[in-house]
């Protein structure tokens, strides 16, 4: 009966998760919650709360939330805890395409002058991942999307051969934010169609025209936003528990 007993709880300890990946599952689950605004702009976040809702202990919580920090979806306030992030203002939206007006056009100039062949063909396969994959409203519906989206910029920036320039960029956590503001399958198509235009730039290794193809993305993508942040929290954010887009 020992030895049974002994076995049993070998077992259970065998197929009890690892706290990693607990850690990665509560990541991802708060993760789209906040892109969905499930989780509004703003507000304080009951880790004791959250723990049960995902019936785990608090400590995957706590590293969950340490990692969506560094992502800038959560901010750590003193003697409060955590908290939503606030949505991208007017200004700050102004600030950030600022910023990527400067650095990746001139990326991607360079990438076309730098990249190897096997560079070149990790661009054009990303942009046909972004082609395959699904384009919905509700972050569960484009995470793998907005996944690749993001990687498309970071190669550029790695490809660039500067590695100032890609630190940079991978310190804005400029996508998250962005598609909190707005994300509709008619926008990922337009996001296709402009990576396409850059990675065809790129792969022709037309330094001029892939710098242009970036600024064209950058305007149109502002374009998109505008709106959105000219209204403020309530310009397109989605309906808390739904996964529609208020206009």
């Amino acid at each position: 009966m020992k030895n049974a007993g002994k076995g049993s709880r070998s077992s259970s300890r065998a197929h009890r998760p690892s706290r990693q990946i607990l850690t990665d599952g509560a990541y991802e689950t708060i993760k789209e919650l906040v892109m969905d605004n499930q989780l509004e702009p703003g507000e304080r976040i009951n880790i004791e709360e959250l723990a049960r809702q995902l019936e785990i202990s608090t400590t995957p919580v706590r590293e969950a939330l340490a990692r969506l920090e560094s992502d800038g979806l959560i901010r750590k306030r003193a003697l409060t805890g955590y908290a939503v992030a606030p949505l991208l203002d007017l200004a700050s939206l102004g600030h950030l395409f600022e910023i990527r007006h400067l650095l990746e056009p001139h990326a991607a100039a360079k990438a076309a002058k730098l990249a190897n062949d096997l560079e070149l063909a990790n661009l054009r396969e990303m942009v046909e991942l972004m082609r395959a994959d699904d384009i919905g409203d509700a972050y569960g519906h484009y995470r793998a999307f907005a996944a690749h989206d993001t990687e498309f910029h970071a190669l550029i920036a790695r490809y660039s051969g500067n590695p100032v320039l890609e630190q940079t960029l991978a310190g804005l956590h400029f996508q998250w934010h962005l598609y909190r503001l707005r994300f509709e399958p008619e926008v990922g198509l337009d996001t296709i169609a402009e990576h396409a235009n850059i990675a065809t730039a790129i792969l022709q290794r037309d330094a001029a025209a892939a710098a242009e193809a970036m600024r064209e993305h950058l305007r149109q993508s502002e374009q998109r936003l505008l709106p959105v942040a000219q209204g403020g929290a309530q310009g397109f954010k989605r309906d808390r528990g739904s996964g529609d887009t208020a206009r």
